[in-house]
């Protein structure tokens, strides 16, 4: 392998075991118990063992009472000694029932504990390798799948500890003990049935491979359906404003059909494990009363014997049947922990928990960049930097310039050590920064990305964030904040909004305006004072005001660090000490701004294109003041421009939940089944056959009663009866054994169907889901319980739990439903006394297990919660993991994320106390039964009332009812979480968009292309008084009596500083909310009246955040037209008219590359470039174009604008700008200030006029 290889493999893969000498094995489940977990977990295994081991041992009392009985009856003892011998046996039934009680509350509370106390260190040790992996892992890893893998995953590992392992457990130890005490019973007859327990335990081997290997194929899918998921919900402004929501519900629903599938198959192995499972005990009742009865005949075995042989082999057999139906879902658990270990044992080659590498005590900031060439590892073939070398002194300003994509933010990636270059070296103050621990290096180094991210709390919480692990203490860190957020021109609009710093901002910073999260990153890059600074496009997003604020107190704090800039406007690093213009990789020319400027090269050029001429080509900042003199504090009464989400001054950490969501309680038991059976109506035959399949598998328990009574009956004749008894066993033998191949096809009937139903059950609420969240209006997703990562986990994680109570589940309480009214029914028939007295404890063995329901419920509620806001949070730090990685959050982050974990499990301790009591009083209760019964029909026998026969009959049917209503209990966790699911998800289906369409589709919807001119046909738009008030902030007006009017055809600009109200009124127009006074009309109608989807599909819209989704170019740059085939010659040539072309020519997969997750592999003008190309596609009559080329280089700009003005002929055209020079060909432009018209008419009469337009032109003068 060569080095470069080497170098790929390392960071696509992590570190390889020879290169790791830290983590040498692949991490197991066990290391994330701690001694106290691991002393729980041998202490409730081993009660869970004994548990299951004391089970078989009934069968030897059994056999003492048959042998007993039969004595009785062929007269050989008085009904004394059977009383007597009652008496003696009975109690045992009693102790061993007080034994079970105690073991099995013990093994439960211990398996939650410690279950719930491994999962959890599981899951944080999992967030904990997400976040330490290096960058080139991200371009591939998307937050849904991280979502996924916290909420779903780590819940059936929770569960598969917590429940299934221990009723594994106490199966396999009843299946030991039975085996064992049927050899020392009788060894022949053992031995001959050994074939039975082989073939089982050969069939849940080969059958459980199966199912992990199915159960990963359906991870695999699942996953993947999450992260496109949660990239939909993520750009749900840009979903809607394309129309994307079916297309992308297409593609949605092709990856969840895809995981069904491995869902189906997996299901199907276990219901033929889970048939055979249930047959197996009708074989052997049939070998084992037929062998039994030839050594009875023969004299080497009792009747006792042969009974308690052939009972426990029974008992070793139901043991696995009453595990049957969690077979899946161990499955799963298991496959969900093998792929979480093998994402915890990749050990990252760039780890910034590391200790490894040298902390220099001083910091000059001189930085080097020594022939470096660079490819990005997703992208090999493509060399990013080409041997590339420059110098980047202490304390100066050094700014890079270049077109989009020509290697400028990668320099700042290899800085920070996203990436690692393929050959050459980067050194700070002389040292390889390769060989610095990567913790204190980030520590120097301050980054602000021309896509800032911030985090869903407070301003406050946002800013303060640059400042981890300080010793600081509130107040102070508060003071730092404002002085920071002073420098950044943030204070004024900041202390404006209601809430002031503790204003929340939404998800991605969202609540904020372009520019007023540019600021705020700012103040949280200033406030570290760091000794290297890296300004990534950090002013592209500020109005000119704004911008000249900023830049003037960046240029005063840069004589005390290292500043590297990178900028497309030229005006913000005219003063830089050496500016390194680059192309295609390689640096083509460096000095100061009039050392290049008097070369006339390919800076000169540059600037040249940049100036903002007045009409007769003159230069208009001449004679300009200062720009520092005209600058302005314009946005102390500015207005938000997007809705907030406050809905506290709380400034705390944590997650908001909504009220409503917190107060709202889960569907009733019957709710959930009857919203079950409604998603589930079309699947109606399938169901009615697993149904009825349900009902003959649990008629078939009591007659195996009946049978096994009958037999029981017959071994017990006397000795002159044998040649009777032979020839009767050798009759009920034969049913037994046909009774065995029915009870098998009726069990495999109950999987198969259910496996079907249960499956398209999921993907149909899954997509169902999926439709009702992207069909819902913007203030929906404004709302803080409505995240991406709550959402996301409400797709992956209820659904499975609405799913969990189907299927298998609603089978096995038919099955018990039909046992139960079967055996009593046949049991009041032959002897209704000790009927009624099995029939009694049946309710309070159900009552326990619903109590311990009831407690699970609130359990689950508090533990749902908390594991939602935890996905929530894990999900939002992958999308930020850049920001997260420079500013050194992983160890603050990995603390709230504890917070999250732990704020329910004290809570919840008591009332998991309280339920395992009522389980193990369920489990118990069977035991004192049956002593009751034993003795009781020991009376009735003695007393001649009953015969033998109707003796076992009443205590084989009810005993073995009551058993099944015990067993039944085991999954009440699943019906728990089921009812919280099927709220969540109701609430969601039933959810109504508070914006909906007319049905007026005449004169708006007709070709956008006139056959006749072939040129599209603009529309009339007019904003009449228009004053919004958001829905989650209606005490704040963002625009206030706005008129605003454009002409079929024209082209309005909106110009104004940070949050005037610019992207609102673009809002207003996509008609993702309504104004709250006023009107919105188009073509001479209210836009109320028009069809939604039909009135958007007139729209482009270009924003300020471009969009993109996992796939390739030609699929994103398709999304123009969602739905449609487009072909290739269309989307290069929309490419073309982006300046697309060129990039997609330099790319060996051309329109088949692959863009990332959200796009993360391409640059952000690149990015902004296919969303202008996604634009283009479409033809739309109107064009909104929100800060369209800000992430463009001068070149693609200016081709970009080219290109934009060609589309904007006859069209109606608004565009929000802050590069004045793109809209001073406008037919109108409109200045904005505090959600107000200030001024309006063309760039000419607004410079005459010398008001606040003139000013912001004449700050962005080069000259």
């Amino acid at each position: 392998m060569s080095n470069e290889e080497e170098i790929f493999a390392r960071q696509l893969h992590g570190l390889s075991t020879s290169q790791s000498q830290s983590q040498p094995r692949r991490a197991r489940l066990l290391d994330f118990a701690s001694p106290t977990d691991k002393i729980l977990l041998i202490i409730s295994s081993v009660c869970a063992g004994l548990a299951g081991a004391l089970n078989p041992l009934l069968t030897v009392i059994y056999g003492q009472f048959v042998g007993y009985f039969g004595e009785f009856e062929a007269g050989r003892i008085s009904s004394t000694g059977l009383l007597q011998a009652v008496s003696i046996y009975a109690p045992y039934y009693a102790y061993l029932g007080l034994a079970i009680l105690v073991l099995a509350y013990v093994s439960t509370v211990g398996f939650y504990l410690s279950g719930e106390r491994i999962t959890r260190n599981l899951r944080r040790e999992y967030l904990k390798t997400i976040l330490r992996q290096n960058m080139a892992m991200f371009d591939h890893l998307s937050a849904g799948e991280v979502t996924s893998c916290i909420m779903t995953d780590m819940a059936l590992i929770q569960e598969g500890i917590t429940s299934r392992l221990a009723l594994w457990i106490t199966a396999l130890a009843t299946f030991v003990a039975a085996f064992v005490i049927a050899f020392v019973r009788y060894w022949k007859t053992a031995l001959i049935l050994s074939p039975l327990f082989v073939v089982m335990i050969a069939i849940a081997y080969v059958g459980g491979s199966f199912i992990v290997r199915y159960s990963r194929q359906k991870r695999n899918h699942a996953s993947i359906a999450a992260g496109l998921a949660e990239e939909a919900i993520s750009s749900a402004r840009h979903v809607c404003a394309y129309g994307m929501a079916d297309s992308l519900a297409a593609r949605y629903s092709d990856r969840i059909m895809e995981a069904g599938k491995g869902g189906i198959r997996g299901q199907a192995v276990a219901a033929t494990m889970a048939a055979w499972g249930n047959a197996m005990p009708c074989f052997a009742y049939a070998f084992s009363f037929w062998i039994g009865s030839i050594y009875l005949v023969k004299g080497e075995v009792t009747a006792s014997a042969v009974a308690t042989t052939t009972l426990v082999i029974s008992i070793g057999g139901f043991a696995v049947v009453r595990v049957a139906p969690s077979i899946q879902a161990f499955a799963s658990a298991i496959a969900s922990a093998d792929a979480a270990l093998e994402t915890i044992s990749r050990k990252s080659p760039q780890d910034p928990l590391s200790d490894e590498g040298s902390s220099p005590e001083r910091v000059e900031g001189d930085i080097e960049i020594r022939n470096v060439t660079f490819k990005y590892p997703s992208r090999p073939d493509v060399t990013v930097l080409k041997n590339i070398s420059f110098r980047c002194p202490a304390k100066q300003t050094t700014a890079i310039v270049g077109v989009s994509g020509c290697g400028k933010s990668s320099i700042l990636g290899l800085i920070e050590r996203f990436y690692e270059p393929v050959a050459g070296s980067i050194f700070l103050d002389g040292c390889d920064i390769q060989s610095l621990n990567l913790r204190w290096l980030r520590r120097q180094i301050s980054l602000v990305e021309q896509e800032p991210v911030l985090f869903d709390t407070t301003i406050l919480q946002n800013i303060i964030s640059g400042l981890p692990e300080t010793g600081l203490g509130e107040q102070d860190l508060e003071q730092q904040a404002i002085q920071a957020a002073i420098k950044a021109n943030a204070h004024g609009f900041i202390t404006a909004l209601p809430h002031g710093y503790h204003t929340k901002v939404g998800e991605k910073g969202h609540q904020l305006s372009g520019g007023q999260r540019q600021r705020i990153a700012i103040a949280r890059a200033l406030i570290r004072q760091p000794k290297v600074l890296l300004l990534d496009e950090a002013t592209s997003a500020l109005d000119a005001s704004s911008e000249s604020l900023v830049q003037k107190a960046l240029d005063g704090t840069a004589e005390d660090r290292t500043t590297i800039v990178i900028a497309h406007r030229l005006s913000t690093i005219r003063r830089a000490h050496n500016i390194i213009v680059m192309s295609e990789g390689s640096v083509c020319e460096q000095g100061t701004h009039e050392e290049l400027l008097s070369l006339g090269g390919v800076y000169a050029d540059m600037v040249e294109r940049q100036q903002i001429l007045d009409m007769d080509g003159s230069n208009v900042g001449k004679g300009a003041k200062d720009g520092s003199d005209l600058a302005f504090e314009s946005t102390q009464h500015a207005s938000q421009d997007v809705p907030s989400k406050e809905k506290s001054e709380n400034s705390g950490l944590d997650v908001g939940i909504d009220q409503k969501t917190k107060d709202r309680k889960p569907l009733g038991f019957g709710q959930t089944l009857r919203f079950i059976a409604r998603m589930n109506r079309e699947e109606t035959k399938w169901l009615t056959t697993g149904l009825l399949c349900a009902v003959l598998a649990g008629l078939a328990v009591p007659t195996q009663s009946f049978l096994f009574a009958k037999l029981l009956t017959i071994i017990s004749l006397p000795a002159s009866q044998y040649g009777q008894l032979r020839s009767e066993v050798n009759f009920w033998a034969w049913i037994f054994f046909l009774l065995a191949f029915l009870t098998f096809f009726v069990w495999l009937g109950v999987g198969v169907t259910f496996a079907v139903a249960t499956e398209r059950l999921s993907r149909r609420v899954k997509n169902r889901c999926f439709h009702a969240i992207m069909r819902q209006d913007m203030s929906f997703f404004d709302e803080q319980c409505n995240t991406s990562g709550r959402l996301g986990g409400l797709l992956s994680s209820s659904t499975e739990h609405l799913v969990g109570l189907s299927g298998p589940i609603i089978g096995g309480i038919l099955t018990f439903v039909a046992t139960i009214s079967a055996g009593l029914a046949l049991a009041l028939a032959i002897g209704w006394k000790l009927g009624l007295i099995c029939a009694a404890f049946i309710p309070v063995v159900v009552a326990t297990g619903w109590i311990r329901l009831q407690m699970l419920t609130i359990v689950d509620a508090k533990v749902k919660e908390s594991g939602k806001d935890g996905a929530s949070y894990a999900g939002e730090l992958v999308r930020s993991m850049r920001t997260v990685a420079s500013l050194g959050l992983e160890p603050h982050a990995l603390f709230r994320y504890d917070t999250f974990l732990t704020s329910h499990s004290k809570a919840s301790l008591k009332t998991i106390l309280y339920a395992s009591a009522f389980y193990a009083v369920s489990q118990a209760l069977v035991l004192f039964v049956a002593a009751l019964v034993f003795w009781y029909g020991g009376e009735l026998i003695a007393g001649k009332e009953y015969t033998v026969f109707q003796y076992y009959l009443c205590f084989v049917t009810l005993i073995s009812g009551t058993q099944i209503a015990a067993a039944m209990f085991n999954y009440v966790p699943e019906a728990s979480s089921a009812m919280h699911a099927a709220r969540d998800i109701k609430d969601i289906l039933e959810r109504k968009p508070l914006i909906v369409g007319g049905s007026e589709m005449t004169n708006i919807v007709k070709s956008a292309v006139s056959k006749e001119q072939e040129m599209v046909e603009g529309i009339e738009v007019h904003l009449q008084g228009v004053s919004i008030q958001y829905p989650s902030r209606p005490d704040a007006f963002s625009l206030q009596g706005l008129n605003l009017e454009a002409h079929p055809g024209q082209t309005i600009a909106l110009v104004g500083s940070s949050g005037c109200g610019k992207s609102t009124i673009l809002s207003l127009i996509e008609r993702f909310y309504d104004p709250s006074a006023g009107s919105v009309r188009v073509g001479g109608r209210s836009i109320k009246d028009y069809d939604l989807g039909q009135y958007r599909a007139i729209i482009s819209l270009v924003s300020q955040d471009p969009f993109l989704f996992r796939g390739t170019l030609r699929e994103n740059v398709a999304m123009g037209l969602p739905g449609k085939q487009v072909p290739d010659d269309e989307i290069l040539e929309a490419c073309k008219q982006s300046n697309l072309a060129d990039f997609l020519s330099s790319l060996p997969n051309g329109l088949d590359t692959d863009v990332g997750p959200f796009g993360n592999m391409l640059s952000g003008g690149q990015k902004q470039r296919v969303a202008i190309a996604r634009a283009m596609l479409r033809q739309p009559r109107i064009l909104l174009l929100d800060e369209p080329t800000a992430a463009l280089d001068v070149s693609s700009e200016s081709t970009v604008q080219d290109a934009l003005n060609k589309v904007a002929v006859n069209r109606t055209t608004f565009i929000a700008a802050h590069r004045l020079r793109t809209i001073q060909h406008a037919d109108m432009i409109y200045v904005l200030e505090s959600g107000e018209v200030v001024e309006k008419g063309r760039h000419a009469e607004l410079m005459e006029k010398g008001g606040l337009y003139r000013r912001l032109v004449q700050l962005q003068d080069l000259s």
